[in-house]
C-alpha cells in the first residue's frame, strides 16, 4: 500500500484521458483494477480503489447543496448590499 502511489495515479488521471478511461473500465472490480494498477506500476490496495471510485463518482443533489452550504445559501444574511 502506498499513499504516494495513490495519489501519482490521481495526477496521472488527470494529465492522461485514455488512462482514466482504461481505469473507468476496471474500477468496478476492485480487484481487477489493483491487478490493472499493478500493471500500470501502482501499488494499491482494494481500499485504495474504493477510494478513488468514489472521488469519481457524481454528486447527489443533496450532496451539491450541502457542498454549497444549503437551501438558504443565498443570498447572504445581511441582505449583502
Amino acid at each position: 500500500m502506498s499513499r504516494a502511489d495513490l495519489n501519482r495515479l490521481l495526477g496521472d488521471l488527470q494529465k492522461t484521458p485514455d488512462l482514466l478511461e482504461e481505469a473507468r473500465g476496471v474500477a468496478k472490480d476492485p480487484e481487477a483494477a489493483v491487478r490493472w494498477a499493478g500493471a500500470k506500476g501502482y501499488d494499491l490496495t482494494t481500499e485504495e480503489i474504493e477510494e478513488l471510485v468514489a472521488s469519481d463518482r457524481e454528486l447527489t443533489d443533496d450532496e451539491l447543496e450541502d457542498a454549497a452550504g444549503g437551501e438558504d445559501a443565498w443570498p447572504p444574511p445581511g441582505g449583502g448590499g
